[in-house]
């Protein structure tokens, strides 16, 4: 019985030793993971200050406004995603720092597929900031155009065309594991759509535009013919 009750003591003494060696490691990890982000923060905030300077003195935002275009970005700015994007990059590698100090597969693997995702993140968010400058452009210098009919409708659908079209380049850059052919259907379904109601509007108002010069042409060959009889 004393072997036996020494044998268990061992092992409770073994055991406790063990969970406070895994509690005191994970405690430490976790404080250089916290450490390493506080470094990666303090980091990215400076480098972000840094591209906030630089755009504002290259007048970035006073070029977009001088172009009318400082509203196309759905409020944002091309300083404020920048500043996001470069902040964002920052902290996965920090984050990816961390994870190879500590050694945790886990978060490693994360920080791996953030750092390969960032590259997409960015070139999405160029392609549709592009689209929305360029739709926005070209719709306003479109709408002052009073010689062309129906020249606001026409400027809401380039509009809409081009960030759709946007929005399918870039969304498998966005979203890797997204299906944009559900988008492009919709797509096709509802251009058809709008051709369809534009045509029958335009057919309807010609009609009704050329009715009464129809009526009067036709008045006047009946006279002459009235005349011949």
């Amino acid at each position: 019985m004393a072997v036996t009750f020494g044998l268990l003591e061992q092992k409770l003494a073994s055991t406790s030793t063990g969970i406070v060696g895994n509690l005191l490691e994970g405690l430490a990890a976790f404080a250089i993971i916290v450490l390493v982000l506080a470094i990666g923060w303090v980091v990215a905030w400076a480098l972000g200050f840094l591209l906030r300077q630089f755009l504002h003195r290259t007048k970035v935002e006073h070029f977009m406004k001088d172009h009318g275009v400082d509203d196309a970005l759905l409020g944002f700015t091309v300083t404020g995603i920048s500043v996001i994007l470069l902040k964002l990059a920052v902290m996965i590698t920090f984050l990816g720092i961390a994870a190879d100090i500590v050694n945790i597969p886990i978060l490693s693997a994360l920080a791996i597929a953030g750092i390969i995702y960032i590259p997409h993140l960015v070139e999405g968010v160029i392609i549709l900031a592009a689209a929305l400058i360029a739709g926005d452009y070209l719709t306003d210098r479109l709408k002052t155009m009073k010689s062309i009919p129906f020249a606001n409708l026409i400027a809401i659908l380039i509009e809409v065309f081009i960030a759709y079209n946007a929005i399918v380049i870039a969304l498998p850059l966005l979203l890797p594991s997204a299906n944009p052919r559900l988008l492009e259907v919709s797509f096709v379904v509802i251009l058809s759509g709008i051709v369809l109601a534009f045509s029958l509007g335009a057919a309807i108002a010609i009609g009704l535009g050329l009715k009464d010069t129809v009526g009067v042409m036709a008045k006047k060959k009946m006279d002459k013919f009235h005349k011949l009889l």
